[in-house]
Order: structure tokens, then sequence, then C-alpha cells
């Protein structure tokens, strides 16, 4: 290549990057800090409530640490056992997320920890797997690509798109998890093992295949800790019921142990064992988990962001489901590192914790390093529980997750929603639940598109009593060589067949010459009801006839001039919106096809809308027309 060339292209390159690459690199670099800056995560709110930190703030904090700690070790013990992991990973994940969680939280009440809805997944997720990776090793990277997800979703403030699930995807879900929870437990009452499925189905033929090697010790044991939860639920409502029946069974079966009963007992962990690790990483990981990840990331922020608005709304007190994102993203990170599980914002330990009144978020700090203490001291006493009376709280906690009120009503509001229910529901329990959340979703968005992706094509007249009005069906047009169309609805991709259908239907009449397409009600052009339109102009442009727009407003404009379509159907067919007349496009449409017929202005009738004119003084209020 010559020398000239050479710095030819070299100049080109520079000024492609000067004029194109590098404005929009700044661009983009502007909008990522104005991003992090809405965020709002100085850590100035935390200084300012330790200088403002007194001894009554501290006790009320440190109460409400208490309650929610004592409920946080059970339950994270049972969330691990339902994923599949030591139950230790359960505890790690609510003490690093109870700790890391107030540096960013915007709300003194959501704890964050395992859940139901976390653990079940990440069981089906590995599960769906059938051991092509090694859970133990590979749950660093999972937690990794949860919190990246979760962070790079609250800096995007993508919180918001949480709205756009259906209520009955997420009811439905949950009691497919709920029923999965509880059969994959049942083994574990009967004292028996199983090979691993990967659906409740598989999961219930193996049991019931085994069900004939039933420990009867294990399902004893098993009954009196259900005995012991149900007799503290009932007489001591407001004492931790899960902890207290765990702790009695516990104390009950240490004289059994000498008889060497065939019952199942937790590992022990060694005094002051807290593993610290980077994660592990492999490329063919990634293909595994992404899906996952990112299944895990969305549950957790509708989870974490339902709760924080259900608080919000019985406290009063303001919350960014933003910053709550980031918290989550922040703690499976921290996670990753520290050990723990997949972790969101706990329903159960949240209410609690909203009931217990915290003076200020550090409870839920206060809380976290309770339980990091208890576990580093506690650890070797694990080995004296047992694993049917863990399994039995885990069976109640999964019937606590079936609401029969939400079921009813989601299936008998509506058939969309009742449709959407049952395809989750069904789907959660044949498929992996990763997917089946995935399709549910799929299913609600399609049933909410095709409810709106239905315009009213309506066909006006005018007259001069009334102005515009809608015309009826036996009544014969003014001209017959015109057509006023009235487009109401969504114009996007999803309607666009059933759009220019309509549209054809109308204009085969071989009378009309002119189709005025009143567009004032019609909204969200996209590019494919914007190339149907394009198709109708140049076909009736074709056969000598012409089409009008009018009310057009600014963005069906910016969509008809940006794509091109404006030029096909012409600059002065197309006639925009009036604030003060919103039917004086319509006239002047008329006036358009008035011309583009040859006709004398006595032969058509214009109107203007009836509008009232603001009284002066003491004048009554008058109709002008025009």
């Amino acid at each position: 290549m010559e020398p000239h060339k050479e710095n030819r292209l070299g100049d080109d390159a520079r000024r492609l990057f000067l004029k194109r690459i590098w404005p929009a690199s700044a661009r983009l670099a502007r909008r990522l800090r104005d991003q992090w800056n809405e965020l709002h995560l100085e850590l100035g709110p935390l200084r300012a409530t330790f200088r403002s930190y007194s001894g009554a703030k501290l006790r009320a904090d440190l109460s409400a640490a208490l309650n929610v700690a004592l409920l946080s070790f059970p339950q994270g013990m049972a969330y691990a056992l339902i994923a599949g992991l030591p139950i230790q990973f359960g505890i790690y994940a609510c003490a690093v997320s109870s700790v890391i969680g107030p540096l960013f939280q915007s709300s003194r009440y959501v704890v964050l920890g395992p859940t139901n809805a976390t653990a079940v997944l990440v069981f089906s997720s590995y599960l769906s797997m059938e051991g092509k990776i090694d859970k133990l090793h590979s749950l660093s990277f999972l937690l990794l690509l949860i919190g990246l997800a979760l962070l790079a979703g609250a800096i995007f403030r993508a919180a918001a798109l949480t709205q756009y699930v259906s209520r009955t995807v997420v009811i439905g879900y949950i009691t497919g998890a709920a029923l999965l929870i509880i059969a994959n437990q049942v083994h574990h009452i009967l004292g028996v093992s199983i090979p691993e499925a990967s659906t409740f189905f598989d999961i219930l033929n193996q049991t019931i295949r085994h069900a004939g090697q039933a420990q009867w010790p294990s399902v004893a044991l098993s009954l009196l800790s259900f005995l012991a939860w149900w007799w503290l639920k009932t007489a001591f409502p407001k004492l931790p019921a899960v902890a207290i029946a765990l702790l009695v069974v516990s104390l009950l079966t240490l004289p059994l142990r000498s008889l060497h009963l065939p019952i199942r007992y937790l590992d022990p962990i060694p005094f002051g064992f807290w593993p610290v690790s980077l994660p592990s990483f492999h490329w063919d990981w990634f293909s595994q988990l992404a899906s996952a990840s990112l299944a895990l990331a969305f549950f957790a922020a509708i989870e974490g962001a339902s709760i924080g608005k259900s608080l919000a709304s019985r406290s009063g007190e303001p919350i960014d489901p933003n910053r709550e994102m980031f918290a989550q993203g922040a703690a499976n990170v921290a996670c990753a590192f520290l050990g723990g599980m997949p972790v969101s914002g706990s329903l159960t330990r949240s209410a609690l914790n909203w009931i217990s009144r915290p003076a200020t978020v550090l409870a839920n700090f206060w809380s976290g390093l309770l339980l990091a203490a208890g576990l580093l001291l506690a650890g070797p006493f694990f080995a004296y529980i047992p694993m049917p009376a863990l399994a039995t709280l885990v069976v109640l906690t999964g019937f606590s997750l079936i609401n029969w009120r939400d079921i009813r009503i989601a299936v008998e509001t509506t058939t969309a929603d009742a449709l959407a229910f049952l395809v989750t529901f069904l789907s959660a329990l044949l498929t992996p639940l990763d997917f089946a959340i995935g399709l549910g979703i799929g299913v609600s968005l399609l049933l909410f598109l095709k409810q709106v992706g239905q315009p009213s094509l309506i066909e006006y007249t005018y007259d001069e009593q009334e102005g515009l009005r809608e015309k009826g069906r036996a009544e014969e047009r003014i001209l017959p060589e015109i057509c006023i169309i009235h487009v109401e609805g969504e114009l996007f991709f999803g309607v666009a067949d059933l759009f220019r259908e309509q549209i054809r239907r109308i204009c085969f009449d071989p009378s009309l010459r002119v189709v005025i397409l009143r567009m004032r009600n019609a909204h969200h052009l996209d590019a494919t009801c914007a190339l149907a339109i394009d198709e109708l102009a140049k076909m009736m442009h074709e056969s000598g006839r012409h089409l009008l727009i009018s009310g057009a407003t600014r963005p069906i404009i910016r969509v008809l001039r940006s794509s091109g379509v404006i030029d096909t159907i012409g600059r002065e067919n197309v006639f925009p919106l009036f604030g003060v007349h919103p039917n004086l496009s319509t006239r002047n449409a008329l006036l358009r096809a008035q011309q583009l017929l040859g006709k004398k202005e006595s032969e058509v009738r214009i109107f203007f809308e009836k509008i009232h004119a603001k009284p002066k003084g003491g004048e009554r209020q008058t109709e002008s027309e025009g």
C-alpha cells in the first residue's frame, strides 16, 4: 500500500474516532456517572446514624437483632438443606448479607438472606445439570455472577422492570416450589436415601419406591418435632417456635444416641471454622451457570422489591428499589468470597424485624454479628441436631408458602391469569425452576400483548350539529369518496398484521378515493406498523388514491419522519394534532381531501370542534364554531 494512502486511512480513522467514538464514549461515561450518583450510595447516612446513636437506639436495635438472629439460625440451616448444601452455608449467607446489606440499603426493615425461593431454584438448577458441574466448587462463581447481574441492574436502574412480572406467575412459581420443597424432604423424614432427581414427579416416584425401607425411629422423631412446633406455635405465638422446637428435640434425643438407632444427625462444624477463598472459575461453567444466575438475580430482585414496597407502605418510610437491588448484589458478591448461598429479601425475617421495631438500619448489622458469633462458637454442637427434625421443620415451611387465597384469586379472576398460573405451576413441577419462571413470564407477556393487540378501527363521519362522530353501520357516508378511520390503541409489531388487514379491507371499497387515518389516540407506533402504513400508502398511490393522516402526535410524527414513511405519504398529507382544537387537524385533512378530489369548498361541510369560550366579566359562556 502506498504511504500517502496509509496516511489518508490513518487520518480517516482519527476523524472517525474524534467525531463518533469519542463523543459516544464520553456520553456513556457521563450517563454511568449520573446513574451512580442517583443511587445515593455514599456512606454518609451510615456515619450520621453512628453520630446520633444512643443507648436507647442500641437497646432497640439489639432486641430486634436477637429476634431476627434466633429465626435466621434455623431458617438458614433449613434453606441450605433445601438447596442441597451443607447447613453452614445458609448461616454464612445470613450473617454476611446482614452485615453487608445495611451499608447500601434504603430500608431499615428489609432483612437479606437465603429464602425458600432462591434455595429451591439453586437445588433445581444444579439438578438440571445432571452432575456436569460440582455444586460446592462452582457455587462461589454462581454467587459472583448473581451479584454482578444485580449490581449492573441497580446501576442502570432496572428495578422498575420487576413490576412487569405478573403476580400470578409468582404465585404459580412459589406454589410449585413449595411442593418441590416438601417432596424433597420426605425421604429425610422416612430416614431413607434416594437417587438425585430433577423434577417434582421424579422425586415423588423415587420416594415412593424407597418408602418400604422407612426407618420408624426417624418417622417417630419427625412426629415429635411436629408436635413440639405445634404446641409452641399455639401456646407461645410470640416465641421463635422453629428454633425452640429444634433445640427441644435435639435435647430429647441425647439419650437415644447411645442406643445407636438409625437416626441421621447433621455434620458438625469445627470450632471457629469459617472458610474464605477466591471464587473458582472455568469457562465451561459460564455456559452452564449463566441462565441459572440470571434467573436467580431476576427473582431475587422481584422478591426484594415486593417485600420492600410492602413494608414501606406499612411503615410510611420511603424506599429506593435500585438501592435495595444494589445491596442484594453486594451481599451476593461478598458471599462469593466469604461463603454462603444466594440471598434476597426475606419475607419472614423482614416481617419479624418490622414487628420488632428497630431504631436504625444497624439492627441488621448486629444480627449478622450475632449469627457469625453463634456459628463460630456453636458449630460443633450441630452434630446433635437430628436430620428428621430439621426436615420436618422444612416441610412445615414449605406448607406455609402455599397461599390458598392467592391461588383462588389467580385462578378465578380472569382466564389469562388462570392460564399464566397453571402454566407456571405445572412447569415448576415438570421442568427446572429457572425454565419454569421464564416460561411463566413469557406466557403472561404473550397473553397481555394479545389483549392490548386489538387496535380499534372505527369509521367516523361528521355533520353540522354534532361535529365529528362515530358512523352508524347502516348510515351512508356524506361523501362516498372520503373515509375517516379513527385508530385507537397500541400500534406495535404484535398488531401490525391485524392493523394492515383491517385497513386493506376498508380500502377495497372501489368508491373510496381518500382515506384519512385519525391517529390522535394511537400510541407506540413502531417500525413494523410504520412499514404497514408505508405499504398501504404505496398501494393507494398505485391505484390513483390517497392516504392522509390527521391528529398525529409528536411521537407518531417522529417515527414517520425517522423511518421515511412521511415522504411516501407526502408531508403535505400529514396533519399534526392541535391541543386547543383536537379536531382541527381532521378538518384540515378534509380540506386537503377536497383539494385532491377537485371539489369546491361549498360541496363539503367543514366543521370545528365545539368549544366553550372563557367568560369575561359578566358574560355567559358561549359556543363557537368555524
